[in-house]
């Protein structure tokens, strides 16, 4: 199966379904290694009309601060990544269906690139036990493992780092 995996930056308009795409990716994929309870306060599934709105408007503030990246193929959304002008890597998620697709590697390409044009030197981030061993394979090293509580609720995460080669 051939597919073209097209990287554009992010519009105000593609935040109802990059919410949708984050929230469902954790439901899907990041189950396998947290709990339903870490999940549901990770990425709520239901939401009032007041929370949506208060999401959408936070994360398009943070994705037009932000280096934002989405990913589509045949114009349908399957992918999206931020990162801070620091270096940052904030979100890397990937629609459920499209998992495996070289999608998170384009992305994360696209984001390694803005950060070379900005002379940074390294990418960090804190990445989830299910995207560990991904982030690995790209060459992210684990800095060290954290217990992150939201809530009331614990999460083991990694702090991650990359190195940037110049050029």
């Amino acid at each position: 199966m051939s597919f073209i995996i097209v990287i554009r930056p992010f519009s105000l308009s593609d935040t109802p379904a990059l919410i949708t795409l984050f929230r469902d990716a954790v439901h899907a994929i990041n189950i396998q290694h947290y709990s339903p309870e870490q999940v549901a306060m990770w990425a709520p599934e239901e939401m009032n009309a007041e929370h949506w709105q208060n999401k959408l408007e936070s994360w398009q503030k943070q994705f037009t601060k932000n280096i934002t990246f989405v990913a589509e193929i045949d114009g349908k959304i399957v992918g999206f990544a931020d990162m801070t002008r620091d270096g940052y890597l904030d979100h890397l998620y990937i629609h459920k269906d499209y998992q495996g697709r070289w999608v998170a590697f384009r992305l994360l390409k696209a984001i390694e690139q803005a950060a070379r044009d900005l002379g940074l030197e390294k990418i960090t981030t804190d990445c989830s036990i299910t995207a560990k061993v991904p982030a690995e394979r790209v060459g992210f090293v684990v800095v060290k493992e954290q217990t992150v509580v939201k809530n009331g609720v614990s999460f083991i995460n990694y702090a991650m780092e990359k190195k940037l080669k110049k050029g």
